[in-house]
């Protein structure tokens, strides 16, 4: 599969004869005009030889309300869900003023000098792509940083027409940008016979049907990655790289078949309220389906900083947006991305045995994308009177891992010292094997144990582009369970020493995700320019926490046990039945806990309890008579 890829990673623009469009403004006055425009918060305006700048789509699609029809782009609870206010604060909006981006393009170039042109043409294309294609259109042979700093519409990101204008010729089989734009000005959707005479008589675009707007395959153009390796010398090695293949790691799941699940089904969520989809003119009836642009990845980290420095970046989404989108992305990271489900499986005088099971939820593996993300897993036992005994995953205020593998800790089956942490991640090589962060210099993957989507397997047509590498792929509980590929799931086994501590004990596992880590930053930060001093300096004043994307718990945190000499509890461990040893006429109540607080039934009195047929670990809370409660952790074996 990867050979065909590399086949088809095409630089076929199929630009047609640039052709003269007159703009006949019939729906607004030159005044309404220049007031939209003034109100959009430097969105830049104007048209070039293939697309419109985004401040030309808000004139109809911006703000709810902005417009002639009130109740136009509102969802039927009176919510703004307008496509250009919902873009403007995401990471795609921001592509071309991301801070890293453009610290990392600069480094990759101070790593390859030779290799500035090719360097900035490549990233360019992705990240500024109204600038990129319309220069190559008009018979530039590349184009660069400088120039794009220049354009208004290439700032502009990734924006409206960079998607709707795209042609559907060969989607799904060209990757790394290698998509396909014509200078007719069509604008492509997904509705049925779309009122063409206003968009073309304002901006000289026609609307009309794009079943391809909705499929993976548009996204899959940009979000399957390869780039070129070179040697440390900057000699190319012929070798393409994979830096990220987000859209084949979701054809090799069940959400492309069994679910039939979509990128756009996730990022641009539909709801089926009757929505009018623009705010003139004002007679436009509603549509029944509609997509809403929230465009949510999971790099919460960055929006913050967009957030916290618009002035300097220069960037046209206020406070108030970038606090939406953010909200949209921790609430994706904490409640969508993963399951966490933890076990005590055993527990003998020296040794404690828990299984952490983590269900991947979403369509493509877990971090997604750009090499640098990472989740981790930070597993902490502590004694009821909160001594720590265990804590894997340890880090410092800025959450750099303290105990972590000077080149990169490799994936556990089994964890039974502190020092070991689980990192999720990819790990780029060199040409020589070595673990690099330069993307020119990746030539293989050391290590990928990011969680595979459900569905995933080793036979699938895509897996030699999306590869399980490393330890994980000889891990019997990594998406497998017995022969059976799949799952979504691993299970890591932590056996905990005791070191002669003999009683209950607290357990909590959380699982962290960094987008930017300090130890992928520390190699950018090692070289200095423009742009790498300024993301250096926003990145140290930066919160560093990262979001908790799942969390399970043993023991009652926070609670301590009860300790009374006239309450003997007995035999724990047990294999079925427990006894409580006590004046009955003291037991108010009984009540018996899952792990997850859950309360199970059971048929007891208050001497003897049955536990469930399940083994693993229980919890007994006792009230007496006198209203005192004894908590007590029972293990069924």
């Amino acid at each position: 599969m990867l050979t065909a890829i590399i086949a088809v990673v095409y630089f076929s623009l199929n630009l047609l004869d640039v052709g003269t469009t007159t703009q006949a403004y019939a729906f607004h006055s030159n005044k309404e005009i220049l007031q939209f425009k003034a109100a959009a918060k430097d969105l830049p305006t104007g048209i070039n030889s293939i697309f419109a700048a985004s401040g030309e789509c808000e004139l109809c699609h911006g703000t709810a309300g902005a417009g002639p029809n009130p109740t136009a782009l509102q969802d039927a609870n009176g919510n703004d869900i307008s496509p250009v206010n919902d873009w403007r604060a995401t990471m795609m909006a921001n592509a071309a003023k991301d801070p890293m981006w453009r610290a990392k393009v600069s480094h990759e170039i101070l790593v390859n000098p030779s290799l500035q042109t090719e360097i900035e043409n490549t990233c360019t294309r992705c990240h500024a792509p109204n600038g990129f294609f319309n220069a190559i259109h008009n018979g530039q042979p590349h184009y660069t940083i400088a120039e794009m700093e220049q354009d208004s519409m290439a700032l502009d990101g990734v924006t409206c027409t960079t998607c709707h204008s795209m042609l559907p010729d060969n989607l799904g089989s060209v990757f790394s940008a290698g998509m396909s734009y014509d200078t007719t000005k069509t604008i492509y959707g997904p509705y049925d016979n779309p009122l063409q005479g206003p968009m073309q008589n304002e901006i000289g675009f026609t609307p009309v049907k794009g079943e391809h707007i909705n499929s993976s395959e548009m996204c899959g153009a940009c979000h399957t990655l390869l780039t070129p390796s070179v040697d440390n010398a900057g000699v190319p090695t012929g070798v393409d790289f994979v830096e990220q293949a987000i859209y084949h790691e979701w054809l090799n799941s069940e959400y492309s078949s069994t679910n039939e699940t979509s990128c756009q089904d996730c990022h641009i969520p539909r709801i089926t309220d009757n929505v009018v989809i623009a705010d003139r003119p004002p007679w436009l009836t509603a549509r029944d389906t509609f997509g809403k642009h929230e465009l949510v990845g999971g790099n919460a980290f960055m929006l913050n900083i967009l957030k916290n420095n618009i002035d300097t970046l220069g960037l046209s989404a206020n406070s108030e947006q970038f606090d939406m989108v953010i909200g949209r992305t921790v609430n994706q990271l904490m409640n969508k991305t993963l399951d966490a489900t933890l076990t005590e499986t055993n527990r003998t005088t020296d040794t404690a045995f828990y299984d952490l099971e983590l269900l991947n939820k979403i369509g493509h593996k877990f971090p997604g994308g750009y090499p640098s993300r990472r989740a981790f897993v930070a597993f902490v036992v502590t004694k009821t009177n909160g001594d720590t005994l265990f804590y894997s995953g340890k880090a410092d205020s800025q959450y750099r891992l303290l105990d972590e593998d000077a080149t990169y800790e490799p994936h556990y089956n089994t964890i039974n010292d502190d020092t070991q942490v689980q990192i999720y991640e990819m790990v780029m090589g060199d040409v020589n094997g070595n673990v690099t962060t330069v993307l020119l210099r990746a030539n293989s993957h050391l290590k990928d144990n990011r969680l595979a989507p459900k569905g995933f397997t080793t036979t699938h047509n895509a897996y030699d582009t999306v590869q399980i590498v490393g330890n994980a792929f000889a891990d019997t509980d990594f998406n497998k369970q017995g022969s059976t590929e799949g799952t979504g799931i691993d299970v890591v086994h932590y056996n905990i020493p005791l070191n002669g501590y003999t009683g209950d004990l607290n357990v909590n596992a959380r699982v962290y995700y960094q987008p930017l880590p300090p130890k992928f930053t520390d190699a950018v930060f090692a070289y200095s320019s423009t742009e790498i001093d300024l993301m250096e300096g926003l990145y140290n004043d930066a919160d560093h926490t990262p979001v908790i994307v799942a969390e399970a718990s043993l023991g009652f945190v926070g609670i301590d046990e009860t300790q009374s000499p006239n309450i003997l509890i007995y035999p724990n461990p047990t294999l079925d039945f427990i006894k409580i040893y006590l004046d009955k006429s003291e037991i108010k109540s009984v009540l018996l806990f899952d792990n997850n607080g859950r309360i199970v039934e059971n048929k007891h009195n208050k001497e003897r309890i049955k536990l469930p047929a399940a083994n693993g670990v229980y919890f007994l809370k006792i009230v007496t008579s006198s209203n005192q409660i004894v908590i007590k952790k029972i293990i069924k074996q």
